[in-house]
């Protein structure tokens, strides 16, 4: 008995150990991005699916119990996407991993599995036996486990079968079949059911896929990426730059026409609250004794505005290196009216070029009537409601209003639409609602526009969920086309119902969710359901942290203030530099002049209106973001229209039309 349980337990312990060692063959990619905490340098790895704290610790030569120390684990687990602190040692060397490459021009590299031989490897790829034998020596006597195999491509078959491809129209999308397609993996990398692959491509019940043949997509399943054409460099054509006399003066215009800059910056630091709750105040026999707190804390309602403020400074440090001198004048404003006029009046004889901020309202409207008297352009960075902005033409708004966010949805919505069937999704009493713009603006584009008629591959639905609910809503879905669902509201309880019924619906339908930036803060919601309905919405600000620019950002934050940059980091550093480039080039007369700025900036899209003839400017720049199907996010910069919508009631047109 004994002896067969030393027998089973060895057992268990050989598969375990197998089991192991093959979850620690996935890939780990040597991270670049260092940092320095405390006088020590780590690299940042961001954990990827599949890879353990084991395999890691291994990819960097770190032991494991190292790892577990520096990250503050007390357990060997690691999260997708969790960023971990890999102590580093200059000139100490990571074990690199071995990565092959799936193909070139004249090769497919296959990775020899168990059961591989010459002779099935020539059926997979449709080559002969003689040519993988001919460049693969020592092939004929066998293949060895987990060895690179050349299968050598045909390149005359190729080209006959890439001329009987069809070309991509506004409904399909041409896949040519890859050497290893199944019906299985195309449909999972599109995301689609087999059951409707096989549905749009009849053929392929009735013949197996060969490289080369082709099978229709519904395109909006189609990652844009797919339809980008790769330029091929010229091989023989040399374009040659002459620069004429007459271009030296446009050259010149484009040149910093000041080399330096005054800018006030007005913001809620709280500066005495913070020096207060860090003095610790004791007595010893009657005497006061003050010592300061070790570590500091901040006041809780200055954080945001701190890191805010040391985003300007790294901008500020930017300018400097490019010659461009910032003479930076910070005002502590709190939230305190009086406080401010007393700093106003004390600084009425500096000479401004610009100003950001304040942040309040209460405050704003103080500074901005300021600021109108003294002809000093003034710049609202976080708040899309600034009454000034309608009769104080130096206001310059930058967060996007609601009613040109409904606007740019509508023309969204609206724009490619064939093939579409649009759903508007509505609680039973909506037309209180400010985001109930966004309705009137898509009938307005569909109806009074007339894209409506132009194509009988479009249709448009208008439903209650409150009246009709999930059974309602799934009787005005389409299960042959893409259903584009509107949810014109920021109601956080409605709007998570709706997402919750509709992510059950995803499963059969192809959905694609349209709405507004806010519900990515609303917590109760899985990301998982933003993706599976193919959310897009548009908004001013993004932070793509797979960019160049943005870990370089995020560098220079952590090295000089040691802390991480919030969202007001990234975007008080766009603001500064933006402006104090304008200001430079084009002087007094900047905010007339935003438009022809070509500034990159980290996280957000700049595109000014004046709103009136008496008015200031409003951003109306906005990056089109979505949440795709396949687990990525996308995002863009929005084209701008130039014709506004006009301000109509479109109801009686539509209860003519349709008795809605």
């Amino acid at each position: 008995m004994n002896c067969f349980l030393r027998i089973f337990f060895l057992i268990g312990l050989f598969l375990g150990t197998i089991n192991f060692t093959y979850s620690q063959n996935t890939t780990v990619e040597i991270s670049k991005n260092k940092v320095v905490v405390g006088g020590k340098t780590y690299l940042l790895h961001i954990v990827k699916e599949k890879q353990t704290l084991f395999s890691i610790s291994k990819a960097y030569g770190v032991a494991l119990s190292e790892l577990m120390e520096v990250n503050g684990k007390s357990q060997v687990t690691v999260s997708i996407n969790e960023v971990l602190r890999i102590p580093f040692i200059e000139g100490k060397k990571a074990i690199i991993p071995i990565i092959v490459k799936k193909e070139d021009d004249r090769y497919i590299y296959h990775v020899v599995k168990k059961d591989d031989t010459v002779y099935s490897l020539s059926k997979e790829y449709h080559v002969s036996m003689s040519s993988i034998e001919d460049e693969n020596p020592g092939s004929k006597q066998s293949l060895p486990l987990n060895s690179v195999v050349k299968i050598p491509k045909n390149q005359q078959q190729k080209e006959v079968k890439e001329s009987s491809i069809p070309q991509h129209d506004k409904k399909y999308y041409y896949y040519v079949i890859k050497p290893g397609d199944t019906q299985f993996s195309i449909a999972n990398e599109f995301k689609m059911k087999q059951k409707k692959l096989r549905k749009l491509n009849p053929q392929v019940k009735s013949k197996i896929l060969q490289p080369g043949d082709w099978v229709r997509i519904p395109r909006y399943l189609v990652p844009p990426e797919y339809f980008e054409v790769k330029k091929t460099p010229k091989d023989t054509i040399k374009e040659e730059l002459v620069v004429l006399d007459t271009m030296q003066v446009e050259k010149v215009k484009q040149e910093i026409s000041k080399t330096k800059v005054s800018v006030g910056l007005f913001l809620p630091l709280y500066l005495e609250a913070n020096d207060t709750i860090n003095q610790i105040i004791t007595y010893k026999d009657t005497i006061e004794i003050v010592t300061e707190r070790e570590p500091r804390v901040i006041y809780r309602n200055s954080q945001e505005f701190i890191r805010f403020y040391q985003g300007v400074l790294l901008a500020v440090d930017s300018l400097q290196k490019e010659g461009l001198s910032v003479d930076l004048h910070v005002f502590d404003t709190e939230r305190d009216p009086e406080k401010l006029k007393r700093t106003l009046s004390q600084i009425q004889f500096i000479d401004f070029d610009y100003w950001i901020g304040p942040v309040y309202p209460n405050t704003f409207e103080i500074a901005a009537d300021f600021a109108r008297v003294k002809k000093i352009p003034i710049i609202s960075p976080l708040s899309a409601k600034n009454p000034q902005i309608n009769s104080n033409p130096f206001v310059i708004q930058l967060n996007t209003s609601l009613n040109s966010i409904c606007r740019q949805i509508s023309n969204y919505v609206s724009e490619d639409f064939e093939y579409k069937n649009i759903v508007v999704v509505h609680p039973q009493r909506y037309k209180h609602l400010n985001e109930a713009k966004v309705i009137k603006d898509i009938e307005h584009q569909l109806f009074e526009k007339g894209l409506y008629w132009k194509t009988d591959e479009v249709s448009y639905k208008k439903i209650s969920f409150d009246e009709y609910g999930r059974y309602g809503l799934e009787a005005t879905l389409c299960d042959s086309c893409e259903n584009i669902v509107v949810l014109p509201s920021n109601d956080q309880p409605w709007v998570e119902n709706i997402i919750t019924n509709l992510n059950v619906l995803s499963q059969r339908y192809a959905i694609r969710l349209v709405g507004f930036s806010k519900w990515q803060r609303y917590t109760s919601l899985e990301a998982d359901y933003f993706y599976n309905l193919n959310f897009s919405l548009l908004s001013p600000y993004f932070v793509d942290y797979k960019e160049a620019k943005i870990n370089d950002f995020v560098n220079k934050f952590r090295n000089r203030f040691m802390s991480e940059p919030s969202d007001f980091s990234f975007r008080a550093y766009d603001i500064c530099r933006f402006f104090s480039l304008a200001a430079s080039r084009f002087g007094t007369d900047f905010p007339e002049n935003m438009n022809e700025m070509d500034v990159e900036m980290l996280q957000s899209a700049y595109y000014f209106k004046r709103i009136s003839a008496f008015g200031g400017f409003e951003n109306r720049g906005t990056l089109l973001i979505n949440y795709s199907r396949d687990f990525k996010i996308r995002h863009q910069k929005y084209k701008q229209e130039e014709d506004e919508i006009e301000e109509k009631d479109t109801e009686d047109l539509l209860e003519k039309s349709f008795g809605l």
